[in-house]
């Protein structure tokens, strides 16, 4: 496995050898370093986090992800190694701030591109629904940069109290609308049909898809994220083809493409699907 300049300079800096077998990987969010260390004792991951502060100048804390992200609310299990004890940091990018508590909510650096990618594909007069808002990066993203109207859902109610912080922080307040609760329950809730909706679930986005068409309008575009097995796109896009001829009624229309590795032969796709008229 390749290891990123900013490990290999912690390394050289702390003295500690490289390993073989490191999982090796720097995610920022605002002045928080998310680290993976698998294969150093647990003196030498200080001495890493250490250097690590040194080597970033904007950083003011290293924690280290232990496993995988997973539970309900998608959370990652962290532990301290360097720098001021808080998890809660604001996140900045495309032009907006995100305040962000990394332990208690999901957030990935990462979608960055993805964000503002989508957002600038949104129309001013767009209606857009986010089934699984988190704090709101993709919400304010399209409000603020394409000026649509958003109706944000998230079931993290911390992570909901954020968003609407950060709506307000980011002067959208007007043009976004949290809704606390789980995305499943949004046709009981509400009878309004959005011309885009995001799934940006990709461990659950199959469970979800029947609800996200029966609010998308016909004409409208799903938006629907997946994590898949592949060696490569091409490979990972078969197979998300083959999950959504078994999802999708016949005929439907739909483009797929590559957003980003996310693990070994694991590599997240997304589906533009258009609503049937």
């Amino acid at each position: 496995m390749k290891v990123p300049r900013l490990i290999r300079a912690a390394l050289e800096r702390a003295g500690v050898e490289e390993q073989e077998k490191v999982s090796s990987g720097v995610d920022v969010v605002g002045d928080i370093a998310i680290v993976r260390l698998d294969g150093f004792s647990a003196g030498e991951k200080k001495r890493i986090a250490g250097a690590l502060l040194e080597e970033m100048s904007t950083v003011r804390v290293v924690m280290e992800q232990e496993g995988g992200i997973g539970g309900e609310y998608r959370l990652r299990k962290l532990r301290h190694l360097a720098g001021a004890r808080r998890t809660l940091t604001v996140h900045r990018e495309n032009g907006c701030a995100f305040r962000v508590d990394v332990a208690r909510c999901y957030f990935s650096p990462r979608l960055s591109t993805e964000r503002l990618r989508v957002a600038r594909s949104v129309k001013p007069k767009e209606r857009v629904l986010n089934m699984f808002a988190g704090v709101g990066p993709f919400s304010i993203a399209i409000a603020k940069l394409a000026g649509a109207k958003v109706t944000s859902c998230e079931v993290n109610a911390y992570a909901a109290k954020l968003h609407e912080e950060n709506d307000a922080l980011n002067r959208v307040e007007d043009r976004v609308t949290v809704v606390r609760g789980d995305a499943a329950d949004l046709p009981k809730s509400t009878k309004a049909r959005y011309d885009r909706v995001l799934m940006p679930h990709p461990s659950e986005a199959d469970r979800f898809l029947p609800t996200a068409l029966s609010l998308a309008k016909k004409g409208g575009t799903v938006h629907y994220y997946r994590h898949l097995l592949g060696e490569d796109e091409s490979e990972a896009a078969e197979a998300l083809k083959d999950e959504l001829s078994i999802l999708l009624p016949r005929g439907s229309k739909y483009t797929v493409r590559r957003v980003r590795d996310v693990g070994p032969r694991w590599i997240e796709m997304a589906a533009e699907i258009r609503v049937s008229a």
